[in-house]
């Protein structure tokens, strides 16, 4: 994703196209840790679309009929998401640790991560947008340990994008749903499953998510919801407005609320 030349005997560093493609997501990650992570005082950076003036604030919309996207209205292929995730869950490691994407300087796009915490994170939370919700169901989906399983759900849990609810007392059994946060990181998972299609085949791309409201295959677009223009890498600028200190200390038990009025799923 980044192409390496020479320049004056020293190497420089450029995004690819494959790289530059990564940018819907990058926007996502940010816009979700802005929402509900950056606490009373605010992000440390925002952004300025320069096509319009105003501060930027990322809308996922569906390509094909431009209307905005939300958990609610997509549609996911189980089936298709079982075959898919044994051959990619392949190299995937066992061990997880989350809390190094903040190791540096903490940013929304790197809380956001942690959050989320590896790749069995994102892969349960996508099973979750689909409709699964008990602790079997995505054991045999995934094919996993039972301890990573736990952990994974346990993690996610703690972090408010799934609520966990009992609904066998012996033994106990529960039931796993995204709650508001989790529903609200949707454009996350979509904009990355957005970008893995582009080596996949055409049909494949056409059965994986469908948006209910026109009935197409979802392809995302991130837009600018001041303009509804698309938000271009050059045409949008980067702003520090304070500076946060390395390894800032978080709390992983604090509720995660968001900036705005949203409403948190009853617990």
């Amino acid at each position: 994703m980044l192409e390496r030349k020479l320049l004056r005997d020293r190497p420089e560093y450029r995004l690819t196209a494959r790289g530059l493609a990564t940018y819907p997501y990058a926007l996502s990650l940010m816009k979700w840790g802005d929402d509900w992570l950056a606490g009373k005082d605010g992000p440390p950076v925002i952004l300025k679309h320069k096509a319009c003036g105003h501060l930027l604030e990322p809308s996922a919309i569906c390509r094909a009929c431009k209307r905005n996207v939300s958990a609610a209205d997509i549609r996911i292929d189980l089936e298709n998401i079982a075959e898919t995730v044994r051959e990619d869950t392949g190299q995937v490691r066992v061990s997880s640790r989350p809390e190094l994407y903040t190791a540096g300087r903490p940013t929304s796009v790197s809380r956001t991560l942690s959050v989320i915490g590896d790749r069995w994170g994102f892969f349960v939370l996508w099973l979750a947008l689909a409709g699964v919700t008990k602790f079997e169901q995505f054991h045999s989906i995934l094919g996993i340990a039972r301890t990573t399983l736990t952990a994974r759900l346990s993690h996610l849990v703690e972090h408010r994008l799934l609520d966990r609810t009992e609904y066998q007392a012996r033994p106990p059994r529960y039931d796993y749903h995204l709650t508001e946060s989790g529903k609200a990181i949707c454009p996350v998972l979509l904009a990355l499953h957005d970008w893995g299609l582009d080596g996949l085949s055409k049909q494949a791309r056409g059965t994986s998510v469908v948006h209910v409201p026109c009935g197409k295959p979802l392809r995302l677009e991130m837009i600018c919801r001041a303009c509804r223009k698309p938000t271009l890498p050059k045409e949008v600028e980067v702003k520090q407005v304070r500076v946060v200190s390395p390894r800032a200390p978080s709390s992983p038990r604090s509720p995660i609320r968001p900036r705005r009025s949203v409403r948190l799923a009853n617990r």
